[in-house]
């Protein structure tokens, strides 16, 4: 009995001293100085902003912008029926190449006879007229006035019968491919209507519609591409009036030809102009620039606010005309949270 009340003796003192140590230690704890939190801003002041930099760097500059435009050929014809006779024949095809003179359609003579044997008639009438009078000019019994009437009369008669012919048999008045068969043998078109169109793509051009800004851009001589296609040409006219209605400017690009197939008049394409180039120049990014300034970091790091004086604008890059230097360091990411003399942190770029 005596070792039993020895041993829970023992116990009760190992509790009592660990509560003691305990609450020793409470108190301590809530004696001790409680340090304070801090700020997002005082974590910044303290850490840096962090950002992303480029440096700025002097190398060529160009500035390209990018239009729509519908494309042509450098000439075209249309080739209207002249009767309303039927179709017969369209001996080509579309993507046929063709020659100056070449027949593209031949239409019945049904209606259009009468005016066949007429001109002729005339023609044979004025050219009797000539034979007749030739003699008596011969011997100086009729004017020369008189003899030149008869030679312009017998001209007119023969230009009236070719024209009356070609109206059954209609050719190709310039050199280029087809492009377009609307008419198809067995109808009977209208007067005036499309049969073919012939384009000739030995040089192309793209018809531009600006705006009166983008006008101001442009140049005649400016160097153009059609990155689709890998062709280079220039912008060759300027309208010098936007169009009443719609108040664009017509402008006109003109690039060699492309291969047959590749591009085809009346298509929509996308060009690209050069509206700047500098040999040397001082760059930054576009996305740098904040009203006019940008953000430097010097070598401690710190940021401060510059203004400088922009030239020429591009899609990604700026030109630095004034206010910044070669080697320094422009922030791109990250300006957000920068004031003037606040620490940074360069965390890329």
């Amino acid at each position: 009995m005596k070792g039993i009340f020895s041993k829970k003796g023992i116990t009760i003192g190992v509790g009592i001293v660990a509560l003691a140590a305990l609450g020793v230690l409470r108190i301590i704890q809530a004696s001790a100085e409680v340090e304070p939190t801090l700020d997002v801003d005082e974590i910044r002041r303290q850490t840096g902003v962090p950002v992303e930099v480029t440096v700025v760097v002097e190398a060529s500059f160009e500035v390209r912008r990018t239009f729509t435009g519908n494309v042509r050929g450098i000439r075209s014809a249309s080739i209207r029926a002249r009767t309303a006779d039927e179709i017969l024949e369209i001996p080509v095809q579309v993507g046929q190449r063709v020659r100056e003179g070449d027949v593209l359609v031949r239409q019945s003579a049904q209606t259009s006879q009468a005016s066949v044997r007429q001109a002729e008639a005339a023609y044979e009438q004025a050219h009797r007229t000539v034979e007749r009078l030739r003699p008596l000019r011969e011997r100086g019994a009729i004017s020369e006035q008189d003899w030149d009437g008869a030679l312009t009369a017998l001209q007119v008669a023969e230009a009236n019968v070719e024209a009356a012919r070609r109206a059954v048999v209609l050719t190709s008045p310039i050199s280029g491919i087809v492009t377009d068969i609307p008419a198809t043998p067995g109808s009977f078109p209208g007067l005036g209507d499309p049969l073919v169109q012939v384009s000739d793509l030995s040089r192309v051009q793209v018809l531009l519609q600006v705006s009166q800004e983008q006008a101001r851009e442009l140049a005649r001589g400016q160097e153009a591409y059609l990155p689709s296609q890998g062709l280079r040409g220039e912008v060759t006219r300027i309208a010098l009036q936007a169009d009443a209605v719609s108040r664009l400017v017509e402008v006109e690009l003109t690039f060699p030809g492309a291969a047959t197939g590749s591009i085809l008049p009346g298509t929509l394409v996308q060009a690209e102009v050069v509206v700047g180039r500098r040999e040397s120049a001082l760059a930054v990014p576009r996305v740098a620039l904040h009203n006019g300034a940008v953000w430097v970091i010097d070598d401690e790091g710190v940021a401060h606010h510059r203004p400088v004086e922009v030239g020429l604008l591009g899609r990604e890059q700026a030109e630095i005309l004034e206010g910044l230097q070669a080697g320094e360091r422009v922030v791109s990411a990250g300006a957000s949270l920068l004031s003037d003399g606040i620490r940074t942190r360069v965390v890329g770029g």
